[in-house]
């Protein structure tokens, strides 16, 4: 070794090819080196989680506990209650509409007799067609 080489060395500008190979370890080489992919490591991709939107039909009464599931499963629930009676539908609209206040969700009527039930995990917009012409034809005015 020269003698420029120790004091290069001890400056920390140069180090000795000895003591880079004696300090370093030896990486193993992989099992797989010559295999496609090999050093490749799959991470999880950010995709959304897609959920899954329930269409239910309820007849009697007792069909108001599984949209309840459902919303406590944070799991949307569209109530279609055209064919229910209209007593038996209202009292099944005041007790999901209970059951999505205090999941801390939301209920949209989106049509004749038909809901959307939410629950806190998915936003609803919807504006109905009504809405749409009064702002086109008045939009100086709103609703109180």
């Amino acid at each position: 070794m020269k003698i420029m080489e120790k004091i290069w060395g001890s400056l920390g500008l140069f180090e000795p090819v000895e003591t880079v190979e004696e300090e370093r370890p030896r990486l193993e080489e992989p099992e797989n080196k010559g295999k496609r992919g090999g050093n490749i490591v799959n991470l999880p991709t950010a995709q959304p989680k897609q959920i899954k939107v329930m269409v239910v039909e309820p007849v009697v009464f007792d069909d108001a506990q599984h949209v309840a599931d459902h919303l406590k499963n944070r799991k949307p629930v569209v109530v279609n209650l055209e064919n229910t009676d209209k007593d038996v539908a209202k009292r099944m609209i005041d007790f999901i509409s209970g059951t999505t206040y205090a999941l801390g969700g939301q209920i949209q009527k989106i049509g004749n007799n038909i809901f959307l039930c939410a629950p806190n995990n998915v936003d609803v917009a919807y504006n109905s067609r009504e809405e749409n012409l009064e702002r086109t034809i008045l939009p100086w005015s709103s609703k109180q």
